[in-house]
């Protein structure tokens, strides 16, 4: 059975239950990272004095198979003090280590992205705005971060196990 097939009723359940939520809490946040660690990712909190990648981003995700498998959570830009910050970085770099796990480009059926692109025209219009700097799987891959980052923990945390843990892939 292919990922997508068993990713379909999870995601058509998170769209159409979608609401404003509160983001994640220090525990949510530990989760997520110890669910990314467990996939090989290695997680780094950098500043932009000794990473210029960071500059401008809140976080990023690189990956070069068999180099290179990175994800940085940008101190300067994200209030690691903050929980409801992190866990928002962190979701929107967790689901580009999910959308790797299944092959890289876009983790969901394309069917979901409409609804998802309403979503954040609505709840966060100026990521929205952003996405339009991509084009291709680019900007679809940038469309399911951003949506991440309001929904809720669970929703996440269970995508991106469905995604890397699953035996189907």
């Amino acid at each position: 059975m292919k990922f997508t097939t068993l990713l379909a009723p999870a995601v058509a359940a998170a769209s159409f239950l979608s609401a404003p939520v509160e983001a994640g809490s220090t525990q949510d946040v530990v989760r997520l990272i110890e669910l990314v660690k467990g996939t090989g990712t290695q997680v780094s909190v950098n500043t932009n004095q000794y990473d210029e990648n960071c500059k401008g981003r809140h976080g990023y995700y690189v990956y070069e198979k068999d180099e290179i498998d990175l994800m940085v959570v940008c101190e300067d830009q994200t209030n690691t003090d903050n929980a409801d910050e992190v866990w928002e970085t962190v979701a929107h770099e967790s689901m580009h280590i999910a959308q790797a796990c299944v092959g890289g480009g876009p983790l969901m059926p394309a069917k979901y992205h409409p609804r998802f692109l309403r979503e954040l025209r609505t709840l966060a219009p100026h990521y929205a705005k952003t996405l339009m700097d991509y084009s291709g799987n680019k900007q679809l891959a940038e469309l399911e971060a951003f949506w991440a980052e309001l929904q809720e923990p669970a929703k996440i945390i269970g995508l991106f196990e469905l995604a890397c843990y699953s035996e189907e892939n």
